[in-house]
């Protein structure tokens, strides 16, 4: 990734791959741990960490926000370098024909194992599901269990944050065509603590007032397509919204290592207090109110921003083998899931040190799969072009 003008911005890859590492990971432990939602996969074994909700907890808290973030900065880039006139056509192929993908191929695939093992209906032929129950043609079976609390199945799965980025290219293209019809300048402007407090209290306020209606875990349909958990959705917004004024203003070279470093702290701090019990005890003190989108905006905050710091002062720079799957991670983000649940099934009734062996286990096999098929397939010329 390059700033216009700027040093190469090594650590922006580095931090997206830890991103999407800790998808991945996430991902693997909805199958070993309370998820408060679906799963595709659930061991016969009867394999289960209750404590990874504390993981999952963390995790959501702050990796999707970043990746919104960095997203976000290289928005403006993208359209600058074409003057607006390729950026639609670039971000429609590089998103939508994933999400088609997704959509019409691999999400039916996956869910029609679930239909078949675990939501209670008889089975059927997969071109008969494929239309009746994932595309809903010809209404609800007669029987049928609605074991998902939906029907028809049609969704786009985890890919919903690429919907997402479809979605806000579509929205800045219009901003930039039609309102900010002048070019934008880059203008350097320091980044300050003030600005941190800033973005966590407008996040923790937005977040605090939408989880009154919307609990985590709790996903609807925008206009009937657009899947979002509205929990977290504030969040990324922002943050989003953020990254594209960091560019502007060339933000993240001038946020002040120590803030950076303090960030990082407190970022540590809260995790520590998440996994030692602290912050359970803290939120179940105040149960009239939902302590944990004051405290999960803080992590979000502090973390983004402490990494970003961290990474900038100690890992801006690159190998062969990190250029490598930074190129790759996009597609790692679109078909670690399949591989993930090919792991998992695979490994169903093998015994592995009990369920946090599998978890591990899983999670080491199904990184090194699904980095090694991605960067093969940024390799295929017709393929690089869109992952």
């Amino acid at each position: 990734m390059r700033s216009e003008g700027k040093e190469r911005l090594f650590y922006l890859d580095n931090i997206k791959i830890l991103m999407v590492l800790l998808v991945i990971v996430h991902h693997v432990g909805q199958a070993y741990g309370p998820t408060g939602g679906f799963w595709h996969y659930q061991s016969s074994l009867g394999e289960s960490i209750p404590t990874l909700y504390r993981f999952f907890g963390v995790n959501a808290a702050f990796f999707m926000g970043c990746l919104f973030l960095i997203s976000g900065y290289f928005f403006p880039l993208s359209y600058d370098r074409s003057d607006g006139k390729g950026f639609l056509q670039k971000k429609l192929l590089r998103f939508a024909i994933p999400l088609l993908f997704v959509l019409l191929v691999m999400e039916p695939l996956q869910m029609y194992f679930y239909y078949a093992r675990y939501s209670g209906n008889a089975p059927v032929p997969f071109l008969q599901y494929y239309t009746q129950i994932w595309f809903g043609l010809g209404g609800m079976p007669e029987g049928f269990v609605d074991s998902l609390g939906r029907f028809p199945y049609l969704n786009f799965g985890h890919v919903w944050f690429i919907q997402h980025l479809l979605v806000y290219a579509v929205i800045y293209w219009l901003l930039r065509k039609w309102i900010w019809t002048q070019p934008m300048k880059q203008e350097i402007k320091p980044f300050t603590a003030l600005h941190l407090v800033i973005i966590f209290v407008v996040i923790a306020l937005l977040v605090s007032v939408v989880r009154i209606w919307y609990p985590i875990d709790y996903w609807v349909g925008i206009f009937g397509f657009i899947q979002v958990e509205v929990a977290h959705w504030p969040q990324y917004i922002v943050l989003f919204i953020v990254g594209i004024i960091a560019y502007r203003k060339d933000w993240l070279r001038n946020l002040n290592a120590t803030t950076g470093y303090v960030c990082f702290g407190l970022a540590l701090l809260l995790i520590a207090g998440v996994y030692s019990g602290v912050a359970s005890a803290l939120i179940n003190r105040f149960t009239s109110w939902d302590v944990w989108a004051v405290y999960g905006s803080l992590l979000a905050v502090t973390m983004v921003f402490g990494l970003i710091t961290v990474f900038r002062e100690f890992g801006n720079r690159t190998t062969p083998f990190l250029q490598a799957i930074s190129r790759g991670s996009f597609a790692a983000y679109i078909i670690h899931l399949p591989i993930v649940l090919t792991v998992q099934y695979a490994l169903d009734t093998v015994v592995i040190g009990g369920a946090v062996g599998k978890f591990i286990t899983v999670s080491v096999l199904s990184i090194f799969t699904t980095y090694v098929v991605s960067v093969l397939l940024t390799r295929i010329k017709p393929l690089g072009k869109i992952i």
